[in-house]
């Protein structure tokens, strides 16, 4: 029985406009700094830090960051908050799927700049939130999964995960037990998967709460859509 929908934030519920901001870092860094940026990204996730400008202080000599780097870099975050928006079907998705189960949120992010999920609707709509800042785990890590299952107290069969990314959303859940939504918005080809999967690709958000009821009811991912 399906008793809580745990959602991804990017690119599932909500996007940046200006796209991902470590794209948008990138070129702002010297060759002789490029090499940090994966380690850079992945810390401002798994570390809990209080504010953007503590993150960049942590950096500012491990990288070699200048005043006007600094300044840059800090401006690409504050607009990647900025500009976030929900999709355009999100809200109702999340409304109609909340008068269906218990609903949480689960993503790889950082604890700063956050702000967004109170000024798009979100803060009170997702009470259970696990940011990957927060616990110190990214998906598809299995503790990312067991923190959020955790959280809602019940067993992996309960759960079921709504993303987009196919290995931090889709394999990560199924790792962990869980049935999966794989919103697929790009219509990107379908990597292999075991044929008996709890596993239904989705165009957007749209039908997930008639996925989740029929679910509920007793149909396999398989052939809930049929």
């Amino acid at each position: 029985m399906i008793r809580a929908v745990v959602f991804d934030l990017w690119n599932t519920l909500v996007r940046s406009q200006a796209g991902s901001p470590f794209r948008r870092i990138q070129p702002l860094l010297r060759p002789e700094q490029a090499h940090l940026v994966d380690e850079f990204m992945w810390d401002s996730m798994r570390v809990p830090y209080p504010s953007c400008d503590a993150f960049l202080e942590r950096w500012r000599e491990a990288m070699g960051l200048d005043p006007i780097q600094t300044r840059a870099i800090r401006q690409v975050f504050l607009e990647a908050s900025q500009d976030a928006e929900l999709f355009p079907e999100t809200l109702e998705a999340l409304d109609q799927t909340r008068s269906l189960a218990r609903v949480a949120l689960l993503s790889n992010t950082q604890s700063f700049d956050m702000g967004l999920l109170e000024d798009l609707g979100l803060t009170s709509r997702l009470r259970v939130q696990v940011l990957s800042a927060a616990i110190g785990k990214l998906k598809p890590a299995p503790e990312a999964f067991e923190a959020a299952r955790r959280r809602l107290g019940l067993f992996p069969g309960d759960l079921v995960m709504v993303g987009d990314s196919w290995r931090d959303d889709v394999g990560g859940a199924l790792q962990a037990g869980w049935s999966v939504i794989w919103i697929n918005r790009e219509g990107i080809p379908r990597p292999e998967v075991e044929p008996d999967a709890e596993l239904v690709e989705l165009p957007d958000l749209e039908r997930v709460p008639e996925v989740i009821r029929r679910l509920q009811e007793g149909a396999r991912c398989a052939t809930c859509l049929g």
